[in-house]
């Protein structure tokens, strides 16, 4: 972890004089978040975005990817993902493609992400190689954009019938030849869409076509 985060650091150090600083700059004054590691082998790799919640304040209190650390409601959704494969939380690798904080949430300046992605993203190409053969999934349609650089929503890996509001059940996932990270990984939704219908109902199938 610790090499990890020296790595993170030496880069964000880099990228503060790109000229593109200035839009959204990265917050220096708070540290680089390291990953989660449960405390058992490693059956599951989690991928979020970056640790830049909306609420300044809470920002301080973010020590470790996803927040995993503590309970709440994303720990919940986790540990609800985990039931199903028959796993726990202590076999789970979780880590941001961008494991600083930007001023704002990056979401609103996508266009830094984008030209800061490549170091970051061979960094993590780095960190995962020490899990070749554990799935991987990311949460939350941003994160899947960035590494596909394509404007593709998770519900399309879940086989969305528009019409009939619901799955047509042909579920999918991101083949390593289709995306940047150049691992497979199965697109989900981040914790607060799925309380949407569509993504509430579909969860268990879809979890169910992960092979883990």
């Amino acid at each position: 972890m610790k090499e990890i985060n020296q790595k993170v650091e030496n880069l964000r150090q880099k990228l503060k004089v790109k000229s593109d600083f200035i839009i959204n700059p990265i917050d220096l004054s708070l540290p680089v978040i390291p990953p989660f590691k449960g405390r058992d082998k490693v059956k599951l790799i989690i991928i979020g975005q970056d640790p830049t919640i909306k609420n300044e304040a809470s920002r301080k209190k973010i020590t470790c990817t996803l927040n995993l650390d503590k309970n709440n409601a994303l720990r919940t959704y986790v540990n609800n993902i985990c039931e199903v494969f028959g796993i726990t939380i202590e076999n789970v690798y979780a880590t941001n493609v961008f494991k600083y904080f930007y001023s704002v949430p990056p979401a609103n300046t996508m266009e830094v992400l984008i030209n800061h992605l490549k170091p970051n993203l061979y960094l993590l190409q780095q960190e995962l190689e020490a899990f070749i053969d554990v799935p991987i999934i990311t949460l939350g349609e941003p994160v899947l954009q960035l590494l596909t650089k394509n404007n593709n929503k998770v519900r399309l890996y879940w086989d969305y019938n528009i019409k009939a509001k619901k799955t047509n059940g042909n579920f999918t996932l991101c083949h390593a030849k289709d995306n940047l990270l150049n691992r497979d990984f199965y697109p989900m939704p981040h914790q607060p869409s799925i309380r949407k219908e569509f993504y509430k109902n579909t969860l268990n199938e879809y979890l169910k076509f992960v092979r883990i």
